[in-house]
């Protein structure tokens, strides 16, 4: 990755985090830059100059790199399960309040360069962001194998069965949205297939924003399994969560 006149003075300074961050990560960086770019925070960013910019840009590709891997992983471990309950499991593994914990279990907070508005306490949604940003970092090293292996490293094997389901996902979602942001999620719903033989999917949503994401044999099936999809994927700390969806968004 390019980086601007002064790049490697900067590199030189922050070489101790740099090494720390790759103990963590059980990967050494060809080009550091990838690494310290996932390293800042836009906070920092905006206080002071980095050669290397901030992480925002790789949170997005980190997305889809462990979004990629983990269901590969699920189809590898389990062939027969249906797309409705591996939707369900790999937003169990790669929910917010999971890559969090991941990134404090690790410590890859404290490696976190940041500005005085975020400073000295990281955010879990930040942690969790952090996450993203150095697979994607490792990703762009080193490719795909690497990533793997580091996702692997940071948060385990994704779960061989989905996590225990409300026994009612939709009123359980509807209650807790109403409790904490005085909202209900809505569901839009599409069907495919021969008409003796249906499959409909559909997707819980609030503000336009996807919560989850479930399939079924009918419509009631599939908003449960959108329901039990979007509880799993939210934090679960309701302060989190408000931060998520602050008043005056859509």
């Amino acid at each position: 990755m390019p980086f601007e006149r002064g790049g490697a003075a900067e590199l030189d300074r922050e070489g101790s985090r740099l090494e720390r961050a790759e103990r963590v990560l059980g990967h050494v960086f060809r080009e550091r830059a990838l690494l310290l770019r996932a390293l800042t925070h836009s906070s920092f960013t905006n206080e002071q100059h980095s050669s290397v910019g901030d992480n925002e840009t790789l949170e997005l590709l980190g997305d889809a790199v462990l979004s990629l891997v983990t269901t590969e992983a699920l189809l590898r471990a389990t062939p027969d399960a249906g797309e409705g309950e591996l939707t369900v499991r790999r937003a169990a593994h790669v929910s917010e309040a999971a890559l969090a914990r991941a990134a404090l279990a690790a410590g890859l907070p404290a490696l976190l360069r940041t500005g005085k508005s975020v400073a000295p306490v990281v955010p879990l949604s930040t942690g969790a962001d952090l996450v993203e940003a150095v697979l994607a970092a490792v990703y762009l090293d080193a490719g795909l194998e690497a990533a793997r292996a580091c996702a692997r490293l940071l948060l385990g094997e994704p779960p061989r069965l989905p996590p225990p389901r409300a026994a009612n996902p939709k009123g359980t979602l509807a209650e807790r949205l109403q409790r904490v942001l005085h909202e209900a999620p809505t569901y839009r719903v599409e069907s495919d297939g021969p008409s003796h033989a249906l499959t409909f999917r559909a997707r819980a949503v609030l503000r336009d924003r996807l919560l989850g994401e479930g399939e079924g044999p009918n419509k009631q099936a599939a908003t449960e399994a959108a329901a039990a999809a979007a509880l799993a994927a939210l934090p679960e700390d309701d302060g989190e969560l408000r931060a998520r969806f602050p008043p005056g968004t859509t």
